[in-house]
């Protein structure tokens, strides 16, 4: 418990950092990856468009200022994957030191460098390498390199041209693109020279832990600046999420967090207004997602990526915060006919709500206990009913939760001899009573 404390107050102050497209090197947004499910495809993701109403102007996107030293592949930009980075300024001028120049020995490169920009990232994950450069003026004319980092003398190493690039896109502006170019799962060649438009690269295979530096040159000066994003290709699931609110009966638009805990706890989505939608997860990894809403239960949840192995579905329900609203636990277990609380059988039901009220200490509620009962001695079960809540209470303070929040309750006597019943005048049937219920009896407003 103590380290799922740790994670959720880690994400509660991710939650409270600016959001990403706010911050110069910004997280960001889903994976461009390939599903494993039932399909395998890659991802991309494709902004919708908004309708332009009469009389407005759309707002001008936030320029991300390049830092002056980037054109020195010493101060390369670190990008994180997925993430795009820009729309940058225009760069300008090669830098202190001209690291690339064309010969006979290094015939894939710049001729020299023009106006620079010098990026690395650090492979998440094995995969293939995917590529997005966007100029923002699709006749501006970008070219890029692609080298894997050998070691502490790199850059020497490209200077000498002893480090040859793995990858080489000098081909000039595509129409069809828009200009766009980079690195795709479709690309043909390696090598693109100038005598072509072909925007693509063919992708090459990446290995956990390794680092890559990305160049790009502008060769002709002024125009405007790019967007590059870099991404790593997998199989991977790629279930619909939605948020539900039941009362409504309707999706909800969320404030998400979602965490990649084999990648150092690497920040996957974060988004104000999550809609719902495919979200990419790599099979076998674990992941943390914390969604909020105002006037709603936050949602803490932990889980591995295989879960989505038959289900293509995640559907989380959204609950409002009410007094008097009631939520039913019904896979509770207790020892027959006893008050003790199976903690391992019961946890997984528990731990919901155990999270959904922590979350949220403004609430206050009671726990009842329910039993199955056939009402041979009411006073009985009256008792193993408000024992029952009381275990379930007593659970939720040992994990955390102030005691001062939650008082237990059982079954009155009229309630018992009314489900006893039930229970005799209808055969084969379920004892559905044998359950937990939470009732909200009170918000405090801080």
């Amino acid at each position: 418990m103590k380290n799922k404390l740790t994670i959720l107050i880690a994400l509660m102050l991710l939650f409270m950092m600016p959001a990403p497209e706010m911050m110069a090197q910004s997280k960001g947004k889903a994976k461009a990856k390939t599903s494993a499910s039932a399909k395998k495809t890659t991802k991309t993701t494709k902004g919708k468009k908004g309708k332009k109403g009469k009389g407005e102007e759309k707002p001008a996107p936030q320029v991300t200022e390049l830092p002056y030293n980037s054109n020195d592949c010493l101060y390369a930009i670190t990008l994180n994957p997925d993430v795009p980075y820009g729309p940058t300024n225009v760069p300008n001028g090669g830098g202190r030191v001209m690291e690339i120049t064309r010969d006979k020995n290094n015939p894939n490169v710049f001729e020299i460098e023009h106006n620079t920009v010098w990026f690395k990232f650090k492979v998440p994950y094995s995969g293939k390498l995917l590529v997005t450069l966007t100029p923002k003026d699709p006749k501006d004319d970008y070219d890029f390199l692609v080298y894997k980092y050998t070691d502490q003398y790199f850059q020497n190493q490209v200077i000498s041209g002893r480090a040859k690039p793995v990858l080489a896109n000098l081909s000039a502006p595509d129409t069809a693109t828009k200009g766009a170019a980079g690195v795709s799962l479709t690309g043909r060649n390696k090598f693109i020279n100038k005598e072509t438009t072909d925007p693509y690269c063919a992708t090459i295979d990446l290995a956990k832990d390794e680092w890559y530096y990305l160049v790009v040159d502008k060769p002709l000066n002024g125009g405007s600046g790019f967007t590059i994003k870099v991404s790593v290709s997998v199989d991977c699931f790629t279930p619909t999420i939605t948020f539900h609110d039941p009362k409504l009966r309707k999706n909800v638009d969320v404030d998400i967090l979602l965490i990649e805990k084999n990648t150092d706890n690497r920040v996957v989505m974060k988004s104000p207004s999550f809609k719902g939608g495919k979200v990419s997860f790599v099979p076998k990894f674990d992941y943390v997602m914390y969604v909020k809403k105002d006037g709603y239960f936050s949602i803490y949840k932990e889980f591995n990526a295989d879960i989505f192995k038959e289900d293509t579905l995640m559907k989380l329900t959204m609950n409002k915060i009410e007094r008097g609203s009631r939520f039913e636990i019904n896979d509770v277990f207790f020892e027959d006919g006893e008050t003790k609380l199976l903690v391992k059988e019961s946890e997984n039901a528990l731990q919901t709500y155990l999270q959904m009220f922590k979350n949220q200490p403004e609430v206050f509620f009671t726990i009842k206990g329910y039993v199955a009962t056939y009402g041979f001695d009411v006073d009985k079960d009256v008792a193993t009913s408000l024992g029952r809540a009381q275990s379930v209470r007593q659970y939720f303070i040992d994990n955390g939760i102030e005691e001062n929040r939650m008082c237990a309750q059982g079954m009155t006597k009229t309630e018992v001899k009314k489900a006893a019943a039930e229970v005799l005048n209808n055969k084969g049937y379920n004892f559905k009573n044998v359950r937990i219920e939470i009732i909200i009896t009170g918000i405090e407003k801080y």
